[in-house]
């Protein structure tokens, strides 16, 4: 049973980061001309704050990391609102090229999540 559970909590930490690749493609689309998603300015509403607010705050609540993860969920929202208004501005290519600066959070993201999954 402990195996189990084991696993159970493995997927729920890759789950997170298959949020985050959600969140990043959507907000990429939205970069290259599809129709906005507003749940992506939201930090309760993208995918990834889907998965904080809705099970990994009462699961792992208790540990830094989850915190320092909900930091992150804060900037990147923000983030994504910048970028959107550099492209609905006309300054597509500066937004754009600002999809880089995702890549730093992204790999902080999965330092906590391994972090969490080694605790757990």
């Amino acid at each position: 049973m402990l195996k189990s559970q084991d696993s159970l909590q493995s997927l729920d930490i890759k789950q997170a980061r298959v949020k985050f690749i959600l969140f990043k493609s959507k907000l990429r689309s939205i970069l290259y001309g599809s129709s906005t998603d507003d749940s992506l300015f939201s930090a309760r509403e993208n995918s990834l704050g889907q998965w904080l607010y809705s099970s990994a705050l009462t699961k792992y609540g208790h540990l830094p990391e989850i915190r320092e993860i909900e930091k992150i969920n804060l900037s990147i929202t923000g983030k994504a609102k910048d970028l959107v208004n550099l492209y609905n501005g006309g300054k597509i290519d500066e937004a754009r090229a600002g999809l880089t600066h995702l890549d730093g959070s992204e790999r902080e993201l999965i330092r906590l999540l391994e972090e969490i999954e080694s605790k757990v």
